[in-house]
């Protein structure tokens, strides 16, 4: 069975996820970085970091960043944030 979702007006994944991602980081504050290495272990690695200074950089210019590393932080940060896990369309 095939279900469909309405599109978001014309907004891109990438420019929704980054919208989420903000909302999680003022959320849990300026050490957002410092909290989601604490939470989750590969966040805590270079590559994690990596993930994380990508994302940062993304929010200033949308251009950066690839979708699946935006997904994975935001995905992480909504959980210390406690925003309930919602899907990504």
């Amino acid at each position: 069975m095939e279900t469909s979702t309405p599109p978001q007006a014309g907004i891109p994944i990438k420019q929704r996820l980054l919208a989420r991602f903000t909302r999680a980081k003022a959320i849990v504050g300026p050490k957002w970085k410092d909290a989601l290495a604490k939470s989750d272990p590969f966040f805590d690695t270079r590559t994690g970091e990596a993930y994380m200074r990508s994302v940062g950089q993304a929010c200033s210019d949308p251009r950066r960043g690839d979708v699946d590393r935006i997904e994975r932080v935001t995905v992480a940060l909504e959980f210390v944030a406690g925003i309930p896990s919602r899907a990504i369309v």
